[in-house]
């Protein structure tokens, strides 16, 4: 099958795919037919966060800056995209989320996101009727060692409590010195006091939400009973150890085994600043050389446990891997959580209101106008300046807007990209109809530029073919690495103009590569294209070029080297030469000159017959 061929097949496959995945998930998946619209040109939600510290100071101008920034992380991971953030009057943080604010959304813009590492004392079950665990969580299957693993849900059978560790109070730990070291290790079971026995007995975790404010609002250097969201577990925590805030970052990445392969399961690696590497150490030391109660700790996110992995190998250089068959999904959400999920301020909902959108259908259908208005002008020059070759563009740019109609669609559909069109992404979608005509132009040119040259139109189309597509791919490159800063770099409207001339950029290659050029190919083959119609836009005359004529051997000579037609017209023939000489010699024979000329008829003789020779051979040449 030609390159031609599969090149259209594999468009047609492309957008069989897109239209397909649309309309399934249209019918079965809850999906929109069309793309979703951003604040500007829907409306939304309106949250107001009134910000407070922990410890009662003022709020400096940074801490503000930074919860701004990790709230807009944090739901930029959810997947909610074309959410605008702003600090208001230094205490407020105003966010305006476009379309209406699912429930997941809203319980993530109101957590507080207070994060904490603590060692694990103990789980029981969640409704307190049983006892303490000496054993700790129990690690999940398919663990690898070296690396601290969540724990699984722990059978309520095998964790009946058996009673208050100790009756004695005296027994509880004296209050932390005046420096703020504890006085025991955060993992000691010296920490087990009856009072939080007591506590750990009549805390309810069937209800998380219930535990979760009591937790939350916990002093860091005292133990505290916390449930996990599920509400199955509940944990008896100790001090806190390291604090959210001392997190680096994380990372997913795929589960191996010593071997090498896939699990098919993924760990999150996580990072954490340097002042925070010897707390985490000496933690993970003592809890996997068993000093402490069990040889856990649990990560807490606003008052409850997201995680309780089990040290099997200490973590001494700020480094550690939690692993415990997590699918991709789960591993990217915890992951998300230990990157966002702390902030350096408390917030309370001051108000949440529906807005209208600021710019409406109205300006929408402006920038709609003004893109068609566009298109027509690009489509009329074409025809001006190509002729019939404008067809190819006009399908060109049809092809396009498909695609990138179907794409932004899909992109607006999938959850974890959530993309919502803006009026900054309309301008997007107007600024790539002149990129893709730039695509056009640069090739029909290289093909006029290869007839000119004298090439045939076909192998004008293959050989302007190969010195475009460097040319296009070039601008195409720059084009995209402009839009991949523009977006890294900006935020708000920008950053959907940037992904808007992003996509495009990546549509217009593959418009180009997979229609433009074999479209071209197929209509090249036909009679009106490949013998250059005047109105085909490939009439080698309308060009300029000068034919040449055909000379042997793989040689062309111009009309300036064949010289002046008058002169051509008034060389003797062959045929009228011939018979001249013939009348000559019968004049000698008549009147009785010799037979044989004299020398110097014989020279001038020579020299005709050396004329007829190149006559002879200009004859066959001309023929």
């Amino acid at each position: 099958m030609p390159a031609r061929r599969i090149a259209l097949l594999a468009l047609a496959v492309l957008i069989l795919l897109l239209g397909g995945g649309i309309g399934a998930g249209v019918w079965k998946g809850g999906w929109q037919p069309a793309p979703k619209l951003a604040l500007d040109l829907e409306g939304g939600t309106q949250i107001i966060l009134q910000t407070t510290t922990r410890d009662g100071s003022a709020i400096d101008a940074a801490a503000m800056e930074q919860a701004r920034e990790i709230i807009g992380q944090r739901v930029n991971a959810m997947g909610v995209s074309e959410t605008e953030i702003s600090v208001q009057g230094g205490t407020n943080i105003v966010i305006d989320v476009p379309g209406q604010l699912d429930q997941k959304t809203s319980e993530a813009l109101r957590q507080t996101a207070s994060m904490s590492f603590r060692p694990v004392l103990g789980i029981v079950a969640p409704e307190g009727s049983g006892g303490a665990s000496d054993e700790g969580g129990a690690s999940d299957g398919g663990a690898e060692a070296g690396e601290e693993t969540s724990s699984s849900e722990p059978d309520p059978s095998q964790l009946q409590f058996e009673g208050l560790l100790s009756e004695d109070s005296s027994l509880a730990p004296a209050d932390a010195p005046a420096d703020g070291e504890l006085q025991f290790p955060a993992w000691s079971m010296e920490w087990m006091t009856p009072e939080i026995q007591t506590e750990l007995m009549e805390a309810d975790c069937t209800d998380p939400s219930a535990q979760q404010e009591k937790t939350s609002e916990a002093p860091a250097d005292e133990p505290v009973v916390a449930c996990d969201p599920e509400g199955t577990q509940k944990f008896l925590l100790g001090p806190e150890v390291v604090a959210g805030s001392s997190i680096a970052g994380s990372s997913v990445a795929a589960d191996v085994n010593p071997g090498g392969q896939s699990t098919g399961y993924y760990v999150v690696n996580m990072q954490f600043k340097k002042d925070a590497t010897k707390s985490f150490g000496d933690m993970t030391s003592a809890l996997y050389g068993g000093e402490g109660a069990t040889g856990a700790f649990g990560i807490v996110l606003d008052g409850q446990v997201i995680s309780a992995p089990e040290v099997q190998d200490p973590s001494l250089g700020g480094e550690a891997s939690i692993s415990g068959n997590f699918s991709q999904e789960d591993a990217s959400q915890l992951s998300d959580q230990l990157r966002f999920g702390a902030l350096p301020l408390e917030f309370e909902v001051a108000s949440e209101s529906q807005i209208s959108a600021t710019l409406g259908t109205d300006q929408l259908e402006m920038g709609l106008i003004a893109g068609l208005i566009g298109l027509a002008l690009v489509v009329a020059y074409a025809f001006a300046q190509y002729r019939a070759l404008a067809s190819v563009t006009t399908a060109s740019l049809a092809i396009m807007g498909l695609l990138t109609y179907l794409t932004l669609t899909v992109l607006s559909n999938i959850p974890d990209i959530g993309y919502r069109l803006s009026l900054a992404g309309v301008v997007g979608m107007i600024v790539a109809i002149a990129f893709t005509a730039d695509s056009f132009i640069v090739y029909f040119e290289r093909v006029r530029d290869e007839i000119r040259d004298g090439r045939g139109i076909v192998a004008a189309v293959d050989h302007g073919w190969d010195r475009a597509k460097r040319t296009i791919l070039a601008s195409d490159s720059v084009n995209l690495l402009a839009a991949v800063v523009l977006y890294a770099l900006s935020t708000g409207s920008v950053r959907g103009f940037a992904f808007v001339l992003g996509v495009t950029t990546v549509l217009d290659l593959v418009v180009v590569f997979l229609f433009t050029h074999p479209v071209l190919q197929v209509l090249v083959r036909t009679r009106f294209f490949g013998k250059g119609h005047p109105w085909s836009g490939l009439d080698p005359a309308m060009l300029g070029r000068s034919v040449p004529s055909y000379a042997g051997r793989g040689r062309f000579r111009s009309l300036a080297e064949r010289g002046d037609e008058d002169e051509e017209t008034a060389r003797e023939p062959l045929a009228a030469r011939k018979a001249r000489l013939a009348r000559e010699a019968a004049e000698r024979e008549r009147t009785g000159s010799p037979s044989t000329p004299a020398p110097e008829a014989r020279r001038t003789s020579s020299g005709a017959d050396a004329t007829d020779t190149t006559d002879d051979d200009s004859e066959g040449t001309s023929r």
